[in-house]
């Protein structure tokens, strides 16, 4: 029996969410996140992503809070609708990215900091030099890779 193109869908978002719980998001938020990602229409209620994601929606609310703060998920509210409605914010991924880059700085100038303390002990130092030459190739290379992304495709 073959797997149907929602199954494959399901798998698909499970491990989206996999690969972002090792990036510190809840697994639940990951699930949000992949769904909303595919999702047609573009936009889902607490109240469908529950019942889609089949989690209870005390889990969805709070792991909504969570991706709204970090923002990549907006929330909407219209006149007339009670239920506020979700959506991914995908220009906000280029955030993301750019926090974990300046996240690599800070453990190069950590690095640094600790090479400074170390001056005059090279065989202590040692372990910390290599780890600093990592950190300062990536900082080095990678902002000009960066400056060059594409422009986020449009609608």
């Amino acid at each position: 029996m073959s797997v149907g193109r929602e199954g494959r869908l399901s798998a698909w978002i499970e491990r989206f969410a996999a690969h972002f719980a090792e990036e510190g998001i809840p697994l639940i938020g990951g699930r949000i996140l992949g769904y909303l990602l595919v999702c047609q229409p573009t936009e889902r209620t607490a109240a469908e992503l529950s019942q889609e994601l089949e989690a209870s929606s005390g889990s969805i609310s709070t792991n909504l809070k969570f991706l709204v703060n970090a923002g990549l998920v907006t929330k909407r509210t219209r006149r007339g609708r009670q239920a506020a409605q979700y959506r991914i914010d995908e220009k906000r991924w280029a955030d993301l990215v750019q926090r974990k880059l300046d996240a690599l700085v800070s453990v190069r100038e950590l690095t640094e900091s600790g090479m400074r303390l170390m001056s005059g002990d090279p065989e202590r130092a040692l372990r910390l030099r290599a780890v600093n030459e990592l950190y300062t190739w990536l900082a080095t290379e990678l902002p000009p890779l960066w400056e060059r992304r594409p422009s986020p495709s449009t609608r």
